[in-house]
């Protein structure tokens, strides 16, 4: 049977004055550690200047944090699908990730409503 390569990982366990009370550290298969390069910090931010600000893989799929967006600020604003997310001018739709908009940290998403003509 061939052994997965792992990676030692330490946990720390605190108490709710943040004093550390248990430290250990684990054999953790390779696969499942998330390198910092892996992360990026998004922003989502309207019109308003509301924002909400996710970090996710950069393959993740923008449909969590354009979620989370309207869960967080758009309840009393816009139902969900109500409105555009666009990022360096083109729309972003929910199967993007941010690895294929080649997104860095600290980038961020514009969201407008969308305007009925009257």
């Amino acid at each position: 049977m061939a052994v997965k390569p792992t990676e030692l990982v330490t946990v720390k366990v605190q108490d709710t004055t943040r004093r550390t009370v248990a430290r250990t550290t684990i054999p953790v298969p390779k696969s499942m550690v998330v390198k910092p390069t892996q992360l990026v910090t998004v922003k989502v931010q309207d019109t308003k200047r509301r924002t909400v600000t996710r970090t996710m893989r950069r393959t993740d799929k923008l449909q969590g944090l354009m979620d989370y967006y309207y869960e967080v600020v758009s309840p009393a604003v816009a139902a969900r699908g109500e409105g555009r997310f666009v990022f360096d001018g083109k729309r972003v739709k929910g199967e993007h990730t941010p690895e294929d908009l080649n997104m860095v940290n600290g980038d961020m998403i514009d969201f407008f409503l969308d305007l009925m003509a009257g």
